[in-house]
């Protein structure tokens, strides 16, 4: 998608929208919005984040997760980026 620039070099607001909105609309998206629990979460289980790929559970720290991802290493990220594979 091509963003139009306003005068000041900034992408104009509409077109921010409609790109946030067809992001929205990609299952990965859709699914990174399902609110868990923290009992669906476990240490060793197996989860993918859309930046960083594959990875395993290492902690649980109230939302934050440490996990050791196969390409990307160890990284902590928040639960909500995060879908169970």
């Amino acid at each position: 998608m091509r963003v139009a620039r306003a005068g000041n070099g900034r992408p104009h607001p509409a077109d921010l929208t409609r790109a946030r909105n067809a992001y929205r609309k990609t299952p990965a998206a859709r699914s990174a919005l399902v609110i868990k629990g923290s009992s669906d979460l476990s240490v060793g289980l197996r989860v993918f984040h859309e930046k960083f790929g594959y990875g395993e559970i290492a902690e649980i720290e109230g939302n934050k997760l440490e996990i050791e991802f196969e390409q990307a290493g160890r990284k902590r990220v928040m639960d909500s980026f995060v879908t169970i594979s």
